[in-house]
């Protein structure tokens, strides 16, 4: 009892017993969607590869995601306001992550992994409504510590990947992910049935359907291409949008061709990746409750450039390391773990509220758009890197983690 009401003082659970109804099922049901997410998540690019895809096929598998998610992220704004927050989240979860869970499980070669993509690259749509349902009700004040819940929640989950090990190394790498992808094709698809049916449409999504009924798609896409000049225009949302696409790449970069870099020059197993997982979790878990809720987005340029330089540090450190030195691995995981912690909530929290509240559905699917078009070559470019020097990937990790301190030093959230 002691123990809960110490609980109760701390920012971070005052603000979970605070939540409206929408933003309280976002975060508690958020581990039905990461638990399996994390059982897989370090085993793509091995699984992949125990598949017969070369460094090369992987990292056009990650461009054609990229490019998918640019596509859809033009549509997210229209069908977030037209079909509803609730009924585009449920729509799309089911497209985005159901179906190429699917297809992941029984996957024969490439052309799989690209249907999957093409697919999962639709989770643009729902990530603009699932968005909207998270914080439309919510005080901006609040933004930082909604997104360290949701973080939480999923890093919580992370920990189940230390099951994986011991399947891996018992029956085998790519039986023991098939079986990952079923059970997150039956965990999520139960996430977003249990979205679907007790959330409800924000004030705003309300408001918007109302607005938009009786009009075509094609003139609500028409709307998002003034809207579109307008954000050309805004300084801020310009340098928000460079800054968070360097994140991005950065982080494709690292998670895609990271297994693959310390399977090969540190000697760890494929079963062992699970264990360094777990550790970033931890690692990340720690943070959000004892860091995150001193960071301010009203202060955000010092803490946003002492983690980017931190991230460059961890990266040159880890492709400089001698074969074996397993305790320099996990320094470099330590310090990524502690810089993502911080980044990842800060970050989007700069993005929402660099948006007109009142049109931010329509604004963030140009945002991920424009992202994506900067980072969609990423992935397809990392590869070819990685086939040449499997360290050549972090190096330019690196150059968009210096690119993205000096945007930071560039946006002024008290500009127009």
């Amino acid at each position: 009892m002691r123990i809960w009401q110490t609980l109760k003082k701390h920012e971070l659970i005052k603000t979970l017993l605070n939540l409206g109804d929408n933003a309280r099922i976002c975060t508690l049901t958020e581990p039905l969607w990461a638990v399996p997410y994390f059982l897989f998540a370090p085993f793509v690019s091995v699984y992949m590869s125990a598949l017969g895809l070369s460094d090369a096929m992987i990292g056009t598998v990650g461009t054609i995601y990229l490019v998918s998610q640019v596509v859809f992220s033009l549509l997210s704004g229209v069908l977030t306001d037209k079909l509803g927050r609730r009924l585009c989240t449920f729509l799309f979860d089911i497209l985005s992550w159901s179906v190429p869970a699917l297809l992941w499980a029984f996957a024969q070669d490439v052309w799989w992994f690209v249907a999957a993509a093409i697919f999962n690259g639709s989770m643009r749509i729902t990530a603009n409504s699932w968005q909207m349902l998270l914080i439309e009700d919510e005080d901006g004040g609040v933004l930082v510590k909604l997104y360290s819940l949701i973080n939480i929640a999923a890093n919580l989950s992370a920990f189940a990947v230390l099951l994986s090990a011991p399947l891996v190394h018992r029956f085998g790498l790519i039986p023991t992910a098939r079986a990952f992808y079923i059970f997150a094709f039956l965990s999520m698809t139960l996430k977003f049935v249990i979205l679907f049916l007790w959330g409800h449409e924000t004030r705003i999504g309300k408001r918007r359907l109302e607005e938009t009924r009786g009009r075509s798609v094609w003139s609500l896409l028409e709307e998002n291409m003034a809207m579109l000049g307008d954000m050309l225009r805004s300084p801020r949302v310009m340098w928000t949008i460079g800054l968070l696409a360097c994140f991005a790449g950065s982080k494709l970069l690292t998670d895609t061709f990271w297994p693959l870099l310390v399977v090969e020059r540190m000697g760890i197993s494929e079963a062992s990746l699970a264990f360094f997982a777990a550790a970033r979790s931890a690692i990340m878990l720690v943070c959000f409750f004892v860091i995150s809720p001193r960071v301010s987005v009203d202060r955000f340029k010092r803490p946003l450039a002492l983690c980017f330089a931190i991230q460059i540090a961890a990266k040159l450190l880890l492709i400089s390391a001698p074969p074996g030195a397993l305790w320099l691995l996990w320094v470099t995981l330590a310090m990524d773990a502690f810089s993502f912690a911080l980044l990842n909530p800060l970050t989007e929290s700069l993005q929402m509220l660099s948006m007109d509240p009142h049109r931010r559905a329509q604004m963030l699917g140009l945002f991920f758009a424009g992202m994506l078009l900067i980072t969609s070559p990423l992935g397809w470019l990392g590869g070819l890197l990685s086939g040449i020097d499997r360290s050549l990937p972090f190096v330019l990790a690196s150059a968009l983690c210096a690119l993205a301190i000096w945007i930071g030093l560039k946006i002024d959230l008290e500009s127009v």
